[in-house]
């Protein structure tokens, strides 16, 4: 068996390293086609100054005037970006490095972003990409698939669909067999050891180790995420090497913040990286200097990008078209169509948020180290 390799490179002190290469590759990022439910929103407010109690006094509020609970799953956001803003957001940040570009947008099990880059850009090598939803026993994972066959990317991602909506062990079985068959692809478990499920840290290892000693032989790849904890990914890369797995890198970038963490290559097409993965088992990441960053400020940052406005979007300029709601039939519209005007309350909010992601008070966090580092 090929003997597991990867190489971590820190920039900027390992930049000299970054010419021994041809191209850079951003794994996972997320386009406006991805849909993100706002369930961990009461988690990630209770951690911001004033805009806590702002919200808890309105929630209570509604609760006292509807008897009910304001159900956050069923409020959901999609990023400011479009599928060619995002592509060109990652390759510009590859590009300055003196590499050339690969980038595989992944959304929220859906490949919109792909199609629509593909059918613009013919003579380039885009991969069309999802990250998949897996519920598997008490939680689930995201699985990033790469570079599906554009002929039948459609009826792979509504087999996909079909398995998340109805889990089945033998369908996921036979649909990894499948994507493991063709050469081309590459299947990575993204962030493995996030408690997305809320069962525990422990239980979560516990589920991601078995997982892999069932359907580890499909599985090319484990993630390093550029928005998740150093020891968190230091812990992935331990588990990875237990089952003779690479790590690759994975930005999963929401916002404007271009990813964290990119794969560096000497392949000239997208094909020519997964054999990287797959074959040679060989990998090489380049840990970028937002990383460096503590992770509250970043994730305050994406924060600030989703709600403030973008002039350039025209009719979702503002974050209440960005911004949905889920009626009972499973429809969803937007708050500009359910709010002649926005809550009194929100605007406040939304200038604390956007204070705390100001220069000079982000200057100030970091300098404090406000949340935990995110790197070494």
């Amino acid at each position: 068996m090929t003997q597991v390799r990867t190489q971590i490179h820190i920039l900027p002190s390992d930049s000299s390293a970054v010419r021994a290469f041809r191209t850079g590759v951003s794994l996972h990022s997320h386009t406006e086609h991805s849909q993100e439910d706002l369930t961990d929103l009461p988690h990630i407010i209770d951690r911001l100054p004033v805009v806590a109690q702002f919200v808890r006094w309105e929630t209570r509020r509604y609760r006292e005037s509807t008897g009910k609970s304001i159900d956050f799953s069923r409020v959901y956001w999609r990023g400011p970006l479009c599928a060619r803003s995002a592509h060109y957001l990652e390759r510009r940040q590859i590009e300055k490095l003196g590499l050339e570009a690969l980038v595989s947008l992944t959304d929220h099990d859906d490949i919109e972003a792909g199609m629509i880059l593909q059918n613009e850009n013919a003579d380039q090598d885009i991969p069309v990409s999802v990250e998949w939803s897996v519920p598997y026993e008490r939680t689930y994972f995201h699985l990033g698939i790469h570079n599906l066959p554009a002929a039948t990317a459609r009826s792979l991602m509504s087999d996909m669909e079909e398995f998340t909506a109805r889990p089945e062990a033998s369908l996921l079985g036979g649909l990894l067999e499948q994507f493991d068959a063709r050469p081309e692809m590459l299947i990575v478990m993204n962030h493995p050891l996030w408690d997305m499920a809320k069962i525990g840290s422990h239980a979560t290892t516990l589920a991601v180790r078995k997982f892999l000693n069932t359907y580890g032989s499909s599985i090319h790849a484990l993630e390093m995420n550029g928005l998740r904890p150093w020891n968190e990914n230091l812990g992935v890369a331990r588990i990875a090497a237990d089952f003779g797995r690479p790590v690759v890198s994975g930005g999963d970038r929401h916002g404007l913040e271009p990813s964290a963490t990119i794969n560096l290559t000497r392949a000239s097409t997208f094909a020519g990286f997964v054999q990287e993965i797959r074959r040679e088992r060989s990998s090489d990441i380049a840990v970028l200097p937002q990383y460096g960053e503590p992770l509250l400020l970043r994730h305050l940052l994406t924060a600030w990008d989703v709600v403030k406005e973008h002039p350039q979007l025209d009719a979702r300029r503002r974050w209440t078209a960005r911004v949905f709601v889920a009626d009972d039939q499973g429809v969803e519209r937007p708050l500009c169509g359910l709010w002649s005007r926005a809550p009194g309350w929100i605007d406040p909010c939304l200038n604390v948020v956007g204070l705390l992601a100001s220069g000079p008070v982000r200057t100030a966090g970091r300098l404090a180290g406000l949340g935990a580092r995110s790197a070494v």
